[in-house]
């Protein structure tokens, strides 16, 4: 039967019925024969993929209820196993919702997984679940049991697989690391028929596998699952995918097309300048993250307007990273050994010349205490003597070495002193432009965004995503460790390639490998370079965090002198800031959102640690690794002296939680007829808000003399 007759076959058979919400077991599966599937090659043989998506989910339940405990002085839980109460599976083919099956038992769904699969005529079916990682702990022993241990399986971190495929031609899939949101905020976004019925299901309810579920909470389990399905199919449309096609992850999405845009050329190009096994692993010890900071001058200090005659107000950049992409020269030949020099000759030279060496310093140190954010990273140093911290970064130290490049060194040459130094083993490459194919797209990303701002809530969604992909894919590591899943206890192990140098000339030489690592290095490097030139603009900054800075009494000349530099560099390259319904989108831009931005009061601990009253409405904001925003806001009562080293952030009212992992031998029936395997028990986490070590008087503390090694170079 051809692919037209198959479609006309399921229309008549199965569009032309409504929608329904049924028990698996009397669910007509032979309907599901007509489903067309798609084709390709791969292994030796064409492979086939069922036409159709398919998102599944489970609901659990306690054993029994939590109990409040007191440890070490602080509150927790003591709690024990889970098992499955409910789960659904929803069905979608050709934008049509065909069902939503639904059962009690963790065996029942494998056995329906099955039964779905064995109706349809391809040799694959995909299954999603949203947050795979939850779900895969409670169900792996009955997939394992009725489907074999999986012939493969991609893992991102210990207890978190994206990816699992069966021998019996099940794929199991995460749908959360495409989305990149809670199916709350996804369905939401792309405005879907269905949303998640919010609020329609008790967590705290013990139930066993034959408790008897209300309509509300059957409506709660069904729209779970048909939420997900009707977001899967709107991604898919809109990226003009299918279900063989669609990416695992978002950054799948911009990565598919830059392979498509640069073609043969562009790996060819990236064979050119590939770095070496050796120096490859200089890179990465160069590479750092965002930057992200607080003076130490007013940790734990209530600031206000009275503080310094002015309000707190916030700058951030307009899509930082990718603007350096387009408006800076990068690396554009493989990288020469040229020896030893000092750091005046290479920032003399860094405009035209990008450089990567082991920078070595003796008696370093900030050139003036009031310095408010040291940029000398100590956890990226490879040897230090006696440092003095300030919140992970050095306020001094005797002797130090560190990798950097010609941007990194120019903020620290601007920030510190020293005795003696050395940039040994320097490597340079000529700079230029990134490659026209590879900058255009970065452009073409940024303005799809803006248009796209408030009209359709799918692509927006996607351009947003798509935006800010494009740095990670360049900064992705070459080589990285696998993480395995040890089937029979449950626990993941990570081990470390056998040749690491094998395997990465392997991943290199891959014709879908286009991005050199290099670049990925040179933009964060210059997105850090350009956020310590917007701490020049404040007089009192106070936190910094990757692409903004917080602080009073703004030089808003020298903000406007900043913003105008990054148009001219962007017009240098032929681009040009985006105009859309006489609304500018400046790239790279320092940014300011009036009151939005504006704090009467503000307080930080320290990195990831801050909170303020945005005089917008008078509310406390608040941002805390590991704390809600909004919940973990209202614990501080509306008082931001309550925020303070020894606050607790309550797990019960913040709603944030812990997983403890429960790996049990084999498949068992408890006292009530549940059917439990392994499972997960999540129970309130408190956060307990602590300080950064602020240092006073610093320089009484480097007067201990030390042995030094010294370089016959100085």
């Amino acid at each position: 039967m051809n692919r037209d007759r198959t479609i006309k076959a399921f229309e008549k058979n199965v569009l032309s019925k409504n929608y329904e919400f049924l028990h698996y077991k009397k669910f007509d599966y032979s309907i599901l024969k007509n489903i067309y599937h798609l084709f390709r090659p791969g292994r030796g043989r064409k492979e086939s993929l069922n036409n159709v998506i398919i998102m599944a989910d489970t609901e659990t339940s306690k054993k029994t209820p939590d109990v409040p405990i007191v440890k070490n002085g602080k509150h927790t839980w003591e709690t024990g196993e889970n098992h499955i109460v409910a789960w659904t599976i929803s069905i979608r083919a050709y934008h049509h919702n065909i069902c939503t099956l639904y059962g009690r038992k963790p065996s029942s769904m494998a056995k329906c997984m099955l039964k779905i699969h064995e109706s349809m005529s391809g040799q694959n079916t995909v299954f999603y679940f949203h947050n795979l990682a939850y779900d895969h702990f409670f169900m792996r022993k009955f997939w394992y049991q009725l489907y074999g241990r999986p012939m493969h399986q991609l893992n991102t971190k210990s207890h978190y697989p994206i990816f699992v495929e069966f021998g019996n031609g099940i794929i199991i899939k995460d749908s959360l690391i495409l989305a990149q949101r809670k199916l709350e905020k996804w369905a939401e976004d792309l405005a879907v028929p269905h949303q998640k019925a919010v609020g329609k299901w008790d967590y705290d309810l013990i139930r066993n596998q034959n408790t008897p579920l209300s309509p509300a909470e059957l409506e709660y389990i069904e729209h779970d699952t048909l939420a997900g399905v009707e977001c899967l199919d709107a991604t898919i449309e809109a990226l003009k995918k299918n279900i063989m096609t669609i990416p695992y992850t978002a950054t799948g999405i911009p990565r598919d097309e830059t392979v498509k845009r640069g073609k043969k050329q562009a790996h060819d190009d990236l064979m050119k300048v590939a770095f070496s096994y050796d120096e490859y692993l200089i890179s990465n010890a160069v590479y750092h993250g965002g930057f992200t900071h607080g003076d130490r001058h007013f940790v734990d200090m209530l600031i206000t307007k009275e503080t310094f005659g002015d309000y707190i107000k916030c700058y951030d950049f307009a899509s930082s990273y990718p603007y350096t992409m387009l408006a800076f020269k990068f690396p554009k030949e493989k990288y020469t050994l040229l020896g030893n020099y000092s750091s005046d000759f290479i920032l003399d030279k860094k405009e035209e010349y990008a450089f990567m060496f082991k920078f070595i310093a003796i008696g370093i140190r900030l050139k003036t205490d009031a310095q408010p954010m040291p940029a000398l990273q100590y956890s990226k140093c490879t040897k230090v003597i006696n440092p003095i911290l300030d919140n992970g970064r050095i306020i001094a130290c005797e002797y130090c070495e560190i990798y950097l490049n010609e941007w990194d060194l120019a903020v620290i040459e601007d920030q510190y002193t020293w005795t003696k130094h050395l940039c040994k083993d320097v490597y340079f490459s000529k700079k230029d432009y990134l490659p026209r194919w590879f900058t255009d797209y970065v452009y073409e990303c940024f303005v799809e965004k803006c248009k796209l701002k408030g009209q359709d809530p799918v692509l927006y969604s996607i351009a947003k995503a798509k935006v800010n992909s494009l740095y990670g894919m360049c900064c992705q590591r070459n080589l990285r460790n696998e993480i395995i899943e040890d089937y029979q206890t449950g626990e993941y192990l990570e081990e470390e390639p056998s040749d690491p140098k094998a395997e990465y000339e392997k991943y290199i030489n891959r014709s879908r490998h286009v991005l050199p690592y290099q670049w990925g290095v040179t933009v964060t490097s210059i997105a850090f370079y350009n956020l310590h030139q917007l701490v020049k603009c404040c007089i009192h900054p106070l936190y910094c965090d990757t692409d903004s800075c917080y602080g009073a009494g703004w030089d808003l000349e020298a903000v406007s002198s900043y913003n105008k530099s990054c148009t001219e560099k962007l017009i240098a390259n032929n681009y040009q800031p985006v105009e859309v319904n006489g609304k500018t989108f400046g790239i790279g831009v320092a940014e300011h959102e009036g009151d939005k931005d504006t704090y009467s009061e503000f307080k930080y601990m320290g990195a990831k640690r801050y909170c303020g009253r945005c005089i917008k409405d008078n509310a406390i904001h608040i941002t805390v690794a590991g704390v809600p925003k909004i919940s973990g806001a209202e614990c501080l009562e509306d008082d931001i002296n309550n925020f303070h080293p020894g606050f607790i952030f309550s797990g019960t009212r913040t709603g944030k939680k812990t997983h403890l992992y429960f790996n049990k031998e084999e498949i068992y029936i408890d006292k009530d007829g549940n059917e439990t395997g392994d499972s997960i028990s999540l129970i309130p986490c408190d956060y307990e808000l602590d300080s950064v070590y602020v240092v006073s008087n610093w320089e009484e503390l480097i007067e201990e003399e030390v042995d030094i090694q010294y370089y016959d170079e100085y």
